[in-house]
């Protein structure tokens, strides 16, 4: 057991001596982190979703029940929150809808609502801006949903005029025209009373924001390690030979290098949760270092699996880079799992960026949760087993 302690020091020392080269690679690989949370927030996000939909509405002059219907109909919530209605002539807003001032156009025709009563089906003519973006796509939902409720409407008038016909009560039938009417006027104008607000986040249990420095931190923890390549190379045929003879096997050889690069990424890392807690967005506490040893723990014993199985310098440079960076696009790192396809959101769960991001995310949210924390746990001693494995095989 002396010589395991004398080797696990020695493997200590020999890591540490690059210490100055990590320092300079993780303040380089914080800097770009950094812009890449930032410019990654705005770009999911930026200001607001859509900007208001300005439309332009061409009513009859001496129709005044189609003006009131659509000054109530503009009053709506549902429908005053997203656009803007502007009166005036046909010529004047198909000359705003050419120079792109509108999104659409509405043109009434007169009696329409009238028309509507009675049920004749009176079209409204509807002129839309090429490449109207977002807002257009907006209005088109909001007008193909108006024609399905009065069609829906129309439909249950007719229905019921055809049940009073059937049954000899011709007579009944104004008065149920009526009624139905009355009833679906409230449904329509009322229907914000059937929605309730939720307020939805492509990033789930946290802000962009959070969610970047996550992700950018879990990448980090992986490049970490490629500015001190050189400690990670495998040892020379003779030094596994001396530690074979003093007792000392792959197994504990791989532990020792996975506890030493382990202490110079908790070093490089300890960066991100002390700004953290500068800001005040993070809490000190047992849980904070619980999730900071065991990210940083998890990531160094994927290091050290990574350029075991490479071989050379070059090898796991290259074969650490291309795993960090295309298994973190597939976890969700760079664009959050909801906008990737389900097949690669199931996947993602279970990619180490997956689970190193979910492990993180219990120091933002100061919530502990044992199946996050036994996921990375379960991590790190497999890639303990596969490096011991691999250095079984070089022997």
């Amino acid at each position: 057991m002396w010589m395991h302690w004398i080797y696990l020091k020695m493997e200590i020392k020999r890591a540490w001596k690059r210490f100055p080269q990590l320092c300079a690679g993780a303040i380089t690989l914080l800097v770009m982190a950094g812009v890449i949370a930032l410019v990654a927030n705005r770009m999911l996000y930026g200001e607001q979703a859509a900007g208001r939909v300005a439309v332009g509405v061409s009513l009859p002059e001496e129709d005044v029940l189609a003006k009131q219907v659509m000054r109530m109909v503009s009053s709506l919530e549902s429908v005053g929150s997203v656009c803007d209605f502007q009166y005036m002539d046909r010529e004047e807003c198909l000359r705003q809808l050419e120079e792109g001032k509108l999104y659409a156009v509405l043109d009434i025709p007169e009696g329409f609502v009238e028309d509507i009563i009675n049920g004749v089906n009176t079209p409204v003519k509807i002129w839309m801006r090429e490449k109207a973006g977002v807002e257009g796509a907006l209005f088109r939902e909001l007008t193909d949903a108006g024609a399905l409720t009065l069609s829906a409407s129309q439909a249950g008038i007719y229905a019921g005029n055809e049940l009073y016909g059937g049954l000899g009560i011709q007579d009944a039938i104004r008065s149920l025209e009526a009624d139905l009417n009355q009833r679906y006027m409230d449904y329509s104008l009322g229907r914000g009373g059937y929605f309730r607000h939720m307020k939805v986040q492509a990033t789930e249990d946290v802000t962009a924001a959070e969610f970047y420095a996550v992700s950018m931190y879990v990448l980090f923890l992986f490049l970490a390690a490629i500015p001190v390549s050189g400690y990670l190379m495998p040892e020379s045929r003779v030094m596994r030979q001396k530690l074979k003879i003093w007792g000392i096997g792959p197994g504990y050889q791989t532990a020792a290098r996975t506890a030493a690069m382990a202490t110079l990424i908790l070093a490089a890392g300890s960066l991100v949760p002390a700004a953290g807690l500068l800001a005040g967005q993070l809490e000190a506490g047992w849980l904070l270092a619980a999730v900071w040893v065991l990210s940083c723990v998890t990531a160094a014993s994927l290091a050290v699996l990574l350029y075991q199985l490479a071989g050379s310098l070059l090898g796991g440079v290259m074969l650490l880079f291309f795993m960090a960076a295309g298994q973190h696009f597939l976890a969700g790192g760079f664009l959050p799992p909801v906008f990737l396809p389900g097949t690669v959101q199931r996947i993602g769960a279970w990619l180490p960026s997956g689970i190193l991001m979910d492990t993180v995310k219990m120091a933002v949210t100061g919530e502990w949760d044992w199946r996050r924390a036994g996921l990375c746990a379960a991590l790190a001693a497999g890639a303990w087993l596969l490096g011991t494995a691999a250095e079984v095989k070089r022997r």
